[in-house]
């Protein structure tokens, strides 16, 4: 806004419609007033006796309205929307199954349980990583692979629809590799686990962390519902049960928090998630490392 003169003639509005609006002004007061265009400005003329009154309306109108438009923040960065290709989880969790079929529940005479279980041991004094990556796919019962199957299948599934089958699954691989292994070192060499459990805790860190680093305004609704999830997952296995282990279920969530926060700040992730390829040859690797891991065990 210019700065008033202290004349008869009141005002020099930037446009047209400025003018018009304090001529609105000074109407609404009982006050009367001409719209002209002088020297290259648009002016309002009053008579010298409204004078003062008129420049009392239009100071206190332009103080009223100096927040008007209300300030908008600058658009914050939306999440990738969901994929319209639907990931593999179906197979992936019956994979679960039929291999739970084969190997059995958790057995001292089991070839598998021996051969792939965690065993800090086996891990820590003869180098056995590969049992950090076997593991994942073995289940102690039946409680814990239903558990896994249905709750853990639908946070897979909707994580592989967020970033892609591809980067879904060799995320979710990584954070309960990552979870196997913080919890060896805290437990030390007399520690043994199972169980896909400490990766489906993974998907729900790596959810979590990736909605929090977004700074999205409904971040925390998108927070609460992994861990909700979660909190029904650790309910259903059991949370104080001989057979749950608390540990990695903790450091699997921790793992994938780290590896979710981590993804939002990587400079090639939209193209990461968008491109198909890419998606194809994380998954195919993803289910090498499972399968080399097994061939190296066996």
């Amino acid at each position: 806004m210019t700065e008033l003169q202290m004349t008869s003639t009141i005002g020099l509005p930037a446009s047209r419609q400025q003018a018009e609006q304090w001529s609105l002004v000074l109407r609404a007061a009982n006050i009367p007033s001409a719209i002209e265009f002088e020297r290259r400005s648009w002016v309002i003329k009053v008579s010298p006796l409204h004078e003062k009154m008129a420049l009392r309306e239009i100071a206190a109108f332009m103080e009223e309205n100096s927040d008007w438009p209300p300030y908008r923040p600058k658009k914050k960065v939306a999440l990738p929307a969901l994929t319209k290709y639907q990931p593999p989880t179906i197979m992936m969790m019956g994979a679960l199954v039929i291999f739970f079929m084969i190997s059995g529940p958790w057995s001292g005479k089991s070839a598998w349980f021996s051969a792939g279980a965690v065993s800090g041991r086996q891990i820590l004094e003869h180098g056995q990583w590969y049992r950090l990556v076997t593991a994942l796919t073995l289940h102690a019962d039946v409680v814990h692979l239903v558990g896994n199957i249905i709750i853990g299948g639908i946070l897979v599934h909707f994580l592989c629809r967020l970033l892609g089958h591809g980067l879904g699954w060799f995320l979710i691989l990584a954070s309960g590799i990552l979870g196997n292994l913080m919890n060896i070192l805290m437990h030390g060499s007399s520690h043994n686990s199972v169980g896909f459990s400490t990766a489906i805790f993974g998907t729900i860190g790596i959810l979590s962390g990736y909605q929090a680093a977004s700074k999205r305004a409904a971040a925390l609704k998108e927070i609460l519902l992994p861990l909700a999830a979660g909190a029904g997952l650790l309910a259903f296995l059991g949370a104080g049960g001989p057979r749950t282990d608390l540990g990695a279920h903790f450091f699997g969530l921790l793992a994938g928090a780290v590896l979710g926060g981590l993804l939002v700040f990587l400079p090639s992730q939209r193209i990461l998630i968008n491109k198909t390829s890419l998606q194809s040859n994380l998954f195919i690797t993803s289910l090498a490392i499972v399968g080399i891991s097994w061939w190296i065990a066996m």
